[in-house]
């Protein structure tokens, strides 16, 4: 009975990850090792993501000319920083877990990405100068590790490191006037760091959170595009490539959390997160073995 209350409860929570309205970063969960040495950790972390960021650091190339033929006209430069308003990240991961130590675990994430944004992201297109787009579900990967610093009866101190690395492709088509094809990818690199407490209120309820740092700044996050632009008529055919570097506006903010024993060794925790760019809700829903 147990392990069916606990099938269900799992299938639950992927379904309310992917029809939930919620803005989240990647799940932390308590700042503290939850591993004793030699056991194990298996479950399912999904959050979706809302924040701005920074595009920086940004050039372009812009040609125009007969299709078929060489460009007539080439231009490129650089191109101004700009934000990308309200980037939505919707993320499901895989999550294994492994105690090195009592005090020391590490975890491995597997799963998949997708996008929701607008902006203008050619700095030719000067007609419709902001676009939504969706993009489609890449792959996503992380690991992270968790220590135990300071326990004493109920209450544990500790710290979090962990990185992630997801990618994601949107497009869009019209044939309203021209013909427009566009191709955004953005790869985004994450990476938090966390301390604070563990504090269990009972056998099978804590609360944890803190103060943590949050970078998405890092070498190998960026945006590329590509924008062609055809007149049926008269054959003409321009493209506009554009790349920026990614970083984000606020590094620093603190999160809050709850973690429940549902059954023996399944746990599901949820929390919320906030910097002055993003705000975040995550969940966490995992068995220990």
């Amino acid at each position: 009975m147990k392990r069916k209350i606990s099938l269900l409860t799992a299938l639950l929570l992927v379904v309310g990850f992917y029809s939930s309205t919620a803005f989240a970063l990647d799940p932390m969960g308590p700042p503290t090792a939850e591993l004793l040495q030699g056991q194990s950790r298996a479950g399912v972390d999904g959050s979706e993501s809302r924040m701005d960021i920074e595009l920086e650091h940004g050039t372009y190339s812009y040609t125009i000319g007969k299709v078929g033929q060489p460009p007539t006209t080439s231009t490129s430069g650089k191109v101004n920083r700009t934000k990308l308003k309200h980037l939505k990240m919707h993320k499901l991961y895989a999550n294994l877990g492994y105690g090195v130590l009592n005090d020391w675990e590490m975890f491995l994430r597997l799963g998949g990405m997708n996008t929701e944004f607008s902006g203008n992201m050619f700095s030719n297109n000067t007609r419709e100068t902001i676009r939504e787009y969706n993009g489609d579900t890449g792959f996503a990967v992380g690991f992270g590790t968790k220590v135990t610093l300071y326990q004493h009866d109920r209450l544990k101190l500790g710290g979090l490191f962990q990185i992630s690395r997801a990618s994601s492709k949107a497009k869009y088509h019209s044939t309203a006037t021209t013909n427009v094809d566009e191709t955004v990818e953005l790869d985004i690199i994450e990476m938090q760091i966390a301390i604070g407490p563990t504090y269990k209120l009972d056998e099978n309820i804590s609360i944890y959170g803190g103060p943590f740092w949050h970078f998405i700044d890092l070498h190998g996050s960026d945006s590329h595009g590509k924008r062609t632009e055809l007149w049926p008529e008269q054959q003409d055919i321009s493209t506009d490539k554009t790349s920026y570097d990614v970083g984000d506006i606020s590094h620093f903010g603190g999160y809050v959390g709850t973690q429940i024993e549902l059954t023996k060794d399944n746990f599901y925790n949820i929390e919320y997160q906030h910097t002055r760019s993003a705000d975040a809700l995550a969940m966490h829903l995992f068995w220990k073995f």
